[in-house]
């Protein structure tokens, strides 16, 4: 299925009030890269924000280039210009793709529209819906919090070394004595506004996806009850005046389409995530690595202090797609045992007939990657920690010879 497939109209300010993804999406707006208004304004203002990691880039080639035998602060600086790198294809990637983001939040919130009739009145269900909205807020506002902190903390660090030293957040540049002062402050706000920029860009994209995957697994939460519930005389079911065979059929056809449904929006959910996600991972375990080499060897105390604020951020954005990833996994694999769990001894030969059917269905794992090549699940945040550690023996191993 195309990603531009239906419903991928753009999305307004109006339309977020009651979406369930409306934090993240909102503040993607906010910074400046989901244009909910339709206004060109943000055309340029994303024009000015790739201009501006553009200037960074260059910044960081020359820092590079003049770099003499300093490991530690060449590592460092690879670090910081990888962030900016992934931060411009993300958003790149984003404006070639926005019908299909557009359409990705449509579809969520029409599937979470047609299974709240079947929370109503059940308070198992009502918390499991409530607990992943809570959920998916409290991650977008505690890492835009988290990350803005690290990153203006980043920035003001060099405000504390003498003057002279014109030491500038990120990227160094060969600045002499007789160098304007002008040229300097300019080079330090553009490295300041672009990372700050780039960086909650970077993050808020993670956790928009973060969102999407855990109402994914809370809808297949819902719809796992839904079927384990389909037992002939149980309150839940009576429809029309009763709970008859016929009815029981009736609701498992509803939950067939549901669980239809689910399916194809996490095959969308992985066409519109895996790119993203793998460019992620990949700057993950290269920032791990970087991040750690001077943590290690630099003797200056600014660096270790850096490193050591920016290390959560990195593992923490792995975490959230593994541990999202894995959810949904793990609650498409529930399934199967859902079904087998309902009064089927008791239903019609065509109830079971169907029953079967979606239990050979539900077998195929609901599994996002990275890229298509690489399974995201619990075990791969470990797999990529570990990786990231080899990579830094080799280079400190390189260093020591």
């Amino acid at each position: 299925m195309g990603w531009d497939s239906k419903e991928d109209q753009p999305l307004t300010w109006q339309y977020t009030a009651d979406s369930v993804l409306k934090y993240d999406v909102r503040i993607l707006h906010m910074i400046g890269v989901w244009p909910l208004s339709g206004s060109q304004l943000y055309r340029c203002v994303v024009t000015v924000i790739i201009a501006l990691c553009l200037g960074h880039f260059v910044e960081a080639v020359i820092n590079l280039y003049t770099l003499h035998g300093d490991l530690e602060d060449f590592t460092l600086a690879l670090s910081n210009v990888s962030v900016v790198i992934v931060g411009i294809l993300k958003v790149t990637f984003f404006l070639r793709h926005e019908r299909g983001y557009c359409h990705l939040v449509r579809w969520l919130d029409t599937i979470v529209a047609s299974q709240r009739e079947y929370t109503r009145g059940r308070p198992h269900l009502e918390e499991a819906f409530a607990g992943a909205q809570t959920l998916a807020v409290r991650i977008t506002r505690g890492f835009c919090m988290y990350n803005a902190t690290v990153v203006l903390a980043w920035v003001l660090a060099p405000l504390a070394a003498p003057p002279e030293a014109k030491r500038l957040p990120f990227q160094q540049l060969p600045f002499g004595e007789g160098s304007p002062f002008s040229l300097y402050a300019l080079s330090y706000a553009m490295q300041g506004v672009s990372m700050l920029l780039i960086a909650l860009i970077s993050v808020q994209m993670d956790c928009f996806f973060t969102a999407a995957m855990i109402h994914a697994a809370s809808q297949l939460r819902i719809l796992n009850s839904r079927l384990s519930d389909l037992q002939l005389g149980k309150a839940g079911l009576q429809l029309q005046g009763g709970t008859t065979l016929d009815s029981m059929y009736d609701e498992l056809r509803l939950c067939i389409h549901t669980h239809q449904e689910i399916t194809r929006f996490v095959e969308h959910l992985e066409n519109v995530m895996n790119p993203i996600a793998m460019m992620q991972l990949a700057v993950g375990v290269f920032n791990g690595c970087m991040l750690i080499f001077p943590a290690t060897y630099s003797a200056e105390n600014d660096a270790l202090v850096k490193c050591l604020a920016a290390a959560p951020t990195i593992s923490a954005q792995l975490l959230l797609y593994c541990l999202g990833a894995h959810s949904v996994r793990e609650q498409g694999e529930a399934v199967p045992l859902s079904a087998y769990s309902c009064g089927w001894a008791d239903a019609s030969a065509a109830f079971r007939r169907s029953l079967l059917v979606v239990m050979a269905r539900a077998q195929k794992p609901l599994a996002l990657t990275a890229g298509r090549i690489y399974p995201i699940q619990r075990a791969t945040f470990l797999s990529l920690l570990n990786a990231g550690y080899s990579y830094y023996a080799v280079l400190r191993n390189f260093n020591s010879r």
